[in-house]
C-alpha cells in the first residue's frame, strides 16, 4: 500500500508539477507568507515521500548499502528534475539573484522566520534523499553549476547560524555536508574551496560546545570526518583549525561502544561474541 502511494505520487506527475513551482521562484519570499508557507509544506511533502520510499524498500540504515532497487520510480524522478528544483528555489530565496546569474547574488543580513523554515525543510528533504540514494544525491548536488550554488547556500546558512540561534537549521546543514562529502573526493574539494572562511573552516569554527558537549559532538564530528577522510589536503586544513586528537578519540570511543553493542546482541542471540 505504501509503495503504491509513492508510485502514485510519481506517476501522476506531482514531482514534475512541484518542480515547475520551485523553478518559478526567482527571489526572496520574506514578504510573501503564502508563498513561503507553500514552499515549506511542499518540501516537507518531498521529505516525507523519501522517508516513505525508504520504508517500502526494506533496506538497512547503512547508507553505503549498494542494494538500491526503487520500484516506485521516485529516485529516477528526483534525479531527472535535479531534486525537483528545490536547490534552485533555496538559492533564490536566500540570495538576491539566481543560479543562472550568480554574480548578482548576495547574502542577506537576516532572514524571516518563514524563510528559515523553508531552508530547514529543504535540507531535511536533501538529507532524506541522501539516505535513500547517497550516490544519486552526491552526483546531483556535486554537478557543475549546482555544486557552486550548494556551497553558497551552505556557507551562507553557516554564517547565519553563527549570528542567530537556530540549532535545528544548523544541524541539518552539518548533516547535509557530511552526506555530500562522505567517500567523495570531488565533493570534498568543494567544501574547502571558495572564499575564506570556507565551508570546512566554518565547521571547524563552530562554538566550543560542538567540541565538548557529547550530544553536539555526535552531530558535528561525523561530518568533519566525512569531509576529510582519505583527503590529505582537507586534513591539513582541519589540523590548522582544531586538534585532530578530538576526532581520533571520538572514533575510538565509537568503535568501542559499537563493539560492546555487537557483543551484547550476539550474546542475546546465543552466538559467539565479537572479539575486537
Amino acid at each position: 500500500m505504501k509503495g503504491m502511494m509513492t508510485s502514485y505520487v510519481v506517476n501522476t506527475g506531482l514531482v514534475d508539477k512541484l518542480c515547475c513551482c520551485f523553478l518559478s521562484v526567482q527571489g526572496p519570499v520574506d514578504e510573501n507568507p503564502q508563498t513561503a508557507s507553500f514552499l515549506q509544506n511542499a518540501t516537507a511533502l518531498l521529505h516525507g515521500i523519501c522517508q516513505l520510499c525508504f520504508a517500502v524498500s526494506g533496506r538497512s540504515w547503512n547508507i553505503f548499502d549498494s542494494a538500491r532497487q526503487d520500484p516506485t520510480g521516485l529516485t529516477a524522478a528526483l534525479q531527472a528534475t535535479d531534486l525537483v528544483g528545490v536547490l534552485h528555489m533555496l538559492y533564490c530565496v536566500l540570495f538576491h539573484g539566481t543560479i543562472s546569474d550568480p554574480n548578482t547574488a548576495g547574502p542577506k543580513d537576516s532572514y524571516a522566520a518563514s524563510t528559515v523554515q523553508v531552508a530547514i525543510q529543504s535540507l531535511r528533504f536533501f538529507n532524506s534523499f541522501a539516505v535513500l540514494d547517497l550516490p544519486a544525491f552526491q552526483s546531483i548536488v556535486g554537478a557543475e553549476g549546482l555544486s557552486l550554488a550548494f556551497r553558497h547556500i551552505i556557507s551562507s546558512l553557516l554564517w547565519y547560524c553563527s549570528q542567530h540561534t537556530c540549532e535545528g537549521l544548523l544541524h541539518e546543514v552539518i548533516i547535509c555536508v557530511g552526506y555530500f562529502t562522505v567517500n567523495n573526493p570531488d565533493n570534498q574539494i568543494i567544501v574547502q574551496s571558495g572564499r575564506h572562511p570556507t565551508v570546512l573552516q566554518k565547521l571547524c569554527q563552530l562554538p566550543f560546545q560542538y567540541f565538548s558537549d557529547p550530544r553536539l559532538i555526535k552531530v558535528l564530528f561525523p561530518s568533519l570526518i566525512a569531509a576529510c577522510y582519505n583527503n590529505p589536503q582537507n586534513k591539513i586544513i582541519l589540523e590548522q583549525e582544531m586538534s585532530c586528537v578530538l576526532l581520533a578519540t571520538f572514533i575510538q570511543d565509537f568503535a568501542q561502544s559499537s563493539g560492546q553493542m555487537e557483543n551484547q546482541l550476539s550474546q542475546q542471540r546465543g552466538t559467539f561474541p565479537v572479539v575486537g
